[in-house]
């Protein structure tokens, strides 16, 4: 089954990154999303002068069939505070980017629809670079057309 490997992070308007009142609103975030999806988490060492105590680097790994409970507990995280952010970073290539959804668009259904055209994109993505070309003489796959 393809798999999408996605960082994400939360951050606030409102609360310092290690402000223990903060952590356990990510947490909860967190245990949401791991209802719907495997987390993978990366402990990293921080920045110099950074305050420790935070919270692990977290990874969704998404199936396809998980984009739209993904995208509810977002949306539902994100409405219960002003002051709240998610970042879903990505990298294709040489490029890369972030997905920034606040709760100034959360409730947007243009946004709702475009995190999830997003998502599935990544997966049509991932899955063109998995398949490999047909070397001549191997017989056309599903869809190609014989000419």
């Amino acid at each position: 089954m393809q798999k999408l490997h996605v960082p994400i992070r939360a951050t606030s308007d409102r609360f310092d990154a290690d402000d223990a009142r903060w952590l356990s609103q990510v947490r909860l975030l967190l245990d949401e999303l791991g209802r719907e999806v495997q987390l993978e988490t990366r402990h990293t060492a921080g920045e110099p002068g950074a305050k420790s105590g935070g919270l692990p680097d977290v990874v969704l790994v998404i199936v396809p069939s998980a984009i739209a409970g993904i995208v509810a507990v977002i949306r539902d995280w994100l409405q219960n505070s002003r002051d709240r952010s998610v970042h879903l970073d990505w990298e294709e290539g040489s490029a890369q980017g972030t997905l920034t959804v606040t709760t100034k668009n959360s409730d947007n259904a243009v946004l709702q629809a475009s995190v999830e055209h997003w998502l599935r994109s990544r997966f049509r993505d991932a899955a063109e670079e998995e398949e490999p070309a047909p070397t001549q003489g191997d017989p056309p796959a599903d869809g190609d057309s014989v000419g």
